[in-house]
């Protein structure tokens, strides 16, 4: 249904010309001026023919870090293709990012400014799912496509929204995979915690409805408050249940907290969880989160050798390691070339959000995180893995 609507509007679009002779329009890019502020930078160039990426993450707080892996990874992809000359050689991209602080009243503000003063063609991000949930409203009433490289809970897709896309795995997904994991390893109990945002709450429920069906009880669960430094109650919760494992839904910061005071007072679980694969996991909690199982769909342990490249190159030009939200977010941008190139090919207006949408809708890529295409709802859908932590290192799991 997308390929053909891109068909009509190309249709239409050559009919249009055809009975005016010439078009006296000019895009956004032709005309904006680029502002800057405290919560935007900007990434300029000279062409005249330019096309706007927006990026909305966290670059501030708590979450500054996961954030700032987003900006990396997408400023590198936008280099390298600008470097080339551009989207199909000559279409220079203009990069303009803003700072949600992973505050869901701030994100739409941050995507209202991209949208409206900035006029950016298309928008990357937010990294948490409350943002995005928040903030993809404003896409979609602009008619502007959007690619959330990091946010997994299940109902950014299942709203009806036409202009948004999941370049990362699904709560649901992950969800099925850790399961999958736990009942290899022979465990028939768990005890849950997780954080008390959308993205754990979400987390916590697909894995609370599923648990029945891998032969597997939830003997407990215990939620926490991002931010949250004491977790000594809840984890005597969780041990009294007497569990196989913990199971984990939650970020980094507050994973190694978990994992420290889990050594510090003698419980003895293996930990499977999701969303704390971060480089930052194993500089906050040590040897405190040795042989932790964490789900994920890219990890640099790969020893594919274009991932290798990415990597290496990542860690010269930033000093720092990432998560798998660095390659979904570098090959969004690469996608999002694609598909601009695509329409051009057909002679279709590229600059229309409504014609760029059918092409990142009907898009097939080919890069780091494998092959990407999209559902009818935006959903993409790709096999993962477990990793673990040994010795400081992670290291990719052989378990089916």
């Amino acid at each position: 249904m997308k390929k053909l609507t891109a068909l009509l509007l190309a249709l239409a679009m050559v009919l249009s010309l055809a009975a005016c002779g010439s078009s006296s329009s000019t895009s956004d890019a032709d005309t904006s001026t680029t502002t800057t502020s405290e919560t935007s930078d900007s990434t300029t160039t000279s062409s005249s023919d330019t096309f706007k990426i927006g990026l909305v993450c966290p670059l501030s707080g708590s979450s500054a870090v996961s954030g700032a892996i987003l900006q990396n990874a997408v400023q590198m992809a936008v280099d390298e293709i600008n470097e080339e000359g551009g989207i199909n050689g000559s279409i220079q991209i203009e990069l303009i990012s803003a700072d949600d602080e992973a505050v869901p009243a701030t994100s739409v503000t941050a995507v209202q400014k991209l949208v409206e003063q900035d006029k950016v063609n298309v928008v990357i991000g937010s990294q948490p799912s409350s943002c995005t949930l928040a903030n993809m409203e404003i896409t979609e009433a602009a008619h502007i496509p959007q690619i959330t490289p990091a946010s997994s809970n299940v109902s950014i897709t299942e709203s009806g929204n036409d202009y948004i896309y999941r370049m990362t795995s699904t709560d649901t997904t992950n969800a099925k995979t850790l399961l999958k994991y736990a009942q290899s390893l022979g465990y028939t109990k768990i005890a849950m915690c997780y954080e008390s945002s959308d993205f754990g709450t979400g987390g916590y429920n697909i894995v609370a409805g599923l648990v029945e069906e891998y032969g597997i009880e939830m003997v407990d669960s215990e939620v926490y408050n991002s931010g949250d430094t004491d977790f000594s109650v809840i984890l005597g919760k969780m041990d009294a249940a007497q569990p196989d494992c913990f199971f984990m839904w939650g970020y980094h910061t507050e994973c190694a907290a978990i994992m420290t005071q889990m050594q510090q007072y003698g419980y003895d679980y293996q930990m499977i969880g999701y969303g704390m694969n971060s480089p930052e996991l194993v500089t906050l909690g040590g040897d405190a989160v040795e042989g932790i199982c964490i789900c994920t769909s890219f990890d640099a342990a790969d020893p594919d050798p274009d991932v290798q490249e990415f990597d290496t190159k990542y860690q010269e030009l930033y000093g720092t390691s990432y998560d798998q939200n660095g390659p979904q977010s570098y090959d969004a941008v690469y996608l999002i070339a694609d598909a601009v190139e695509r329409a051009i090919a057909d002679g279709a207006d590229w600059s229309s959000g409504e014609v760029l949408n059918e092409y990142i809708a009907s898009a097939e890529y080919t890069g780091l995180t494998g092959t990407t295409t999209f559902d009818e709802n935006g959903e993409m859908v790709k096999d993962l893995m477990i990793i673990t932590v040994k010795d400081g290192i992670h290291e990719i799991i052989d378990w089916q």
